[in-house]
């Protein structure tokens, strides 16, 4: 009886220490990178268009994931070749990157729901938003 008692306090200790384990802490590299495209001439169904530029931002990947209750910890690098942000406003991050900085920033996800990571610098036409998604 002692021994099943024993296993049963061991096997529960276990359990708990897991189920903190899950929440712990969740890193990621995330990397700004800008697309510039110059098309000189483009023609579609007879109509010819020239010197298209487009210039996007995006950040890699777009997607972070985590459970709720999560210490994050995110490194920012931008190889945009200007200064770019940020943010994610429901946990109050805005935060500048300048040119080829690396910066890291850390937060505990303790509200679940999606949540926009956007550029606070540029229109929202030009740098791509990302997100946020907290989970129970």
């Amino acid at each position: 009886m002692k021994i099943t008692k024993t296993l049963l306090a061991g096997l529960a200790s276990g359990l708990l220490l897991v189920g903190a384990a899950q929440a712990g802490e969740q890193k990621f590299t995330v990397v700004i990178n800008a697309y510039d495209t110059n098309i000189p001439e483009l023609n579609v169904e007879g109509v010819t268009v020239k010197n298209i530029r487009a210039f996007n931002v995006l950040n890699e990947p777009e997607t972070l994931t985590v459970k709720k209750g999560t210490d994050v910890k995110i490194t920012i690098e931008n190889k945009s070749p200007i200064s770019e942000g940020f943010s994610i406003d429901a946990y109050g991050i805005k935060e500048v990157v300048k040119k080829g900085e690396t910066k890291t920033i850390s937060f505990k996800a303790d509200k679940a729901g999606a949540f926009t990571i956007w550029c606070q610098l540029h229109p929202k036409n030009i740098h791509l938003p990302g997100s946020l998604n907290v989970v129970d």
